[in-house]
């Protein structure tokens, strides 16, 4: 069993910083609890070996996608936390979603055997100050989402609010999707992420 996963927090320094954040009031910030669907159905059918793996491949992921500020914890032993700094809801959202939807669309190979494995997830989303005051209202705020997500059938990411989420639509080529999607892959980023860095360079070159 994995104790401990570079760049990922303990429980305490996550908790510690979610509470200097609320005492600060600097910021909106947004939560999101993750948990691993089925968890316990790949440690018994593929053994913990792979079961180590796919936490390891989810913490690889939730690296790669968020900003340095952004903060990790793994909770439990199929949960991990991630507080968006600087966040509103609606966009700590569409983060979360851009991750889910990456698992969603693959699968790895993992395990000694290279296993072919899908990995879900579900999440709940609250934000700091809108659906709490406190740490442990947020906290219970996140977890109330979380549960919806799991009880609407899992492999979804749920807010601790009902919110309309209006997404832009983009056109792509098919060759210009196959091989985003295979950058994609390889580094462990979602598309979006991508996409968004390209933006970031273009909007850095043509800047007056």
């Amino acid at each position: 069993m994995i104790e401990k996963i570079e760049g990922i927090m303990s429980k305490e320094e996550f908790d510690h910083m979610v509470e200097a954040k609320i005492h600060n009031a600097a910021e909106t910030f947004t939560l999101a609890i993750i948990d691993i669907d089925n968890f316990q159905t790949v440690n018994s059918y593929y053994g913990e070996t792979t079961g180590d793996q796919v936490i390891l491949k989810i913490a690889s992921v939730l690296k790669q996608n968020l900003r340095d500020y952004d903060l990790i914890s793994r909770y439990n032993k199929d949960e991990f936390n991630v507080l968006f700094s600087n966040t509103n809801a609606e966009t700590g959202f569409i983060m979360m979603e851009e991750i889910r939807k990456y698992f969603d669309e693959k699968s790895f190979q993992l395990g000694d055997k290279k296993y072919d494995i899908s990995i879900k997830f579900s999440a709940g989303v609250a934000n700091f100050p809108r659906d709490a005051k406190n740490a442990v209202e947020l906290i219970r705020a996140a977890g109330s989402a979380l549960f919806r997500a799991k009880r609407e059938g899992k492999n979804r990411v749920c807010l601790a609010e009902n919110e309309q989420m209006v997404l832009k639509s983009n056109y792509y080529t098919k060759t210009q999707l196959q091989r985003l999607s295979e950058m994609s892959k390889k580094t462990d980023k979602t598309e979006a992420f991508l996409l968004r860095e390209a933006l970031d360079d273009l909007f850095v070159k043509h800047r007056k």
